[in-house]
């Protein structure tokens, strides 16, 4: 009598821990996955930045691609002398 009524007491244990214990297994193994997910995104390649990555967009390229010779040296006087080298001295052919 004693061992019939052993296993179910038994049974309902490991079942109540078991449903206890499920769902912080489960969050668990979803915040790993997240991690995982997330660091395949940084270094495999699109990263967190999107399709275009570091600010890039086409939109922008193509507005200066359909600019005629005017327009172009227009919105490169804009910018100054951003993006080249200050310090460089033009050489002519006096020494």
């Amino acid at each position: 009598m004693t061992r019939s009524i052993f296993k179910p007491i038994v049974a309902g244990i490991f079942i109540g821990a078991a449903l206890f214990f499920i769902p912080f297994f489960l969050l668990r193994v979803l915040v790993v996955f997240l991690i995982i997910g997330g660091l395949f995104r940084l270094f495999g390649g699109r990263g967190f930045r999107g399709r275009y990555g570091r600010g890039f967009h086409p939109a922008f390229a193509d507005k200066i691609r359909n600019m005629n010779d005017q327009e172009y040296n227009e919105y490169k006087q804009s910018y100054g002398s951003w993006g080249s080298n200050k310090n460089s001295k033009q050489t002519t052919g006096n020494k």
